[in-house]
């Protein structure tokens, strides 16, 4: 049901999509999507968090283990901070939701925790609280999406914002520069 939702979900919208679009696609009764969602709203959040669930997990898994801490947190970061530019029906769906913040924290948590920990354990990042720090970190990716497609963020909006998130970690300004302009891996 999932699937088909966001596929229904981004075509039409979060305030437009009929219900019964969603279960006739997926193939289930209109009583299957109460009992599973129990409203529009939530139905929603479970799309967006789905979605975002299978992009954290690539994401992490797609890091080299020998990779610099450091720089696995920049290329993850800034491929979600990049959702506004390489998926914007979906960026604008997530910033739509009233507990973005909330949706978004909850669905990467496990796996930026993953592509942290390692920085965190070897002293190569550091934070006072990494729950704080990934709220700051989360609040912070969906104010510059929501940027990015009003067009009042620059271009390089997410290298911007992985440079403060690397500072945010104890990285040195000039390095965390560096670090966060380097060329995306292919696929993020």
């Amino acid at each position: 049901m999932l699937a088909a939702a966001r596929t229904i979900i981004v075509r039409e919208g979060a305030q437009r999509f009929r219900i019964t679009e969603v279960t006739d696609a997926a193939g289930v009764g209109r009583g299957s999507f109460y009992n599973h969602f129990g409203s529009r709203e939530r139905l929603v959040a479970a799309v967006v968090a789905s979605s975002l669930e299978e992009l954290a997990r690539r994401t992490a898994d797609d890091q080299p283990a020998d990779l610099d801490p450091a720089v696995a947190a920049s290329n993850s970061d800034r491929r979600f901070v990049r959702l506004a530019v390489d998926d914007p029906p979906f960026a604008r769906l997530l910033s739509s939701l009233a507990h973005s913040d909330d949706v978004f924290l909850q669905a990467v948590r496990p796996f930026a925790t993953q592509v942290l920990a390692p920085g965190l354990a070897s002293g190569r990042l550091s934070a006072p609280d990494l729950g704080i720090a990934l709220a700051v970190l989360g609040g912070g990716v969906i104010a510059t999406i929501r940027a990015i497609l009003a067009g009042t963020a620059p271009a390089d909006a997410d290298s911007l914002h992985a440079e403060l998130m690397l500072r945010q970690f104890g990285i040195a300004p000039d390095e965390a520069a560096e670090i966060s302009r380097l060329p995306l891996p292919a696929g993020a």
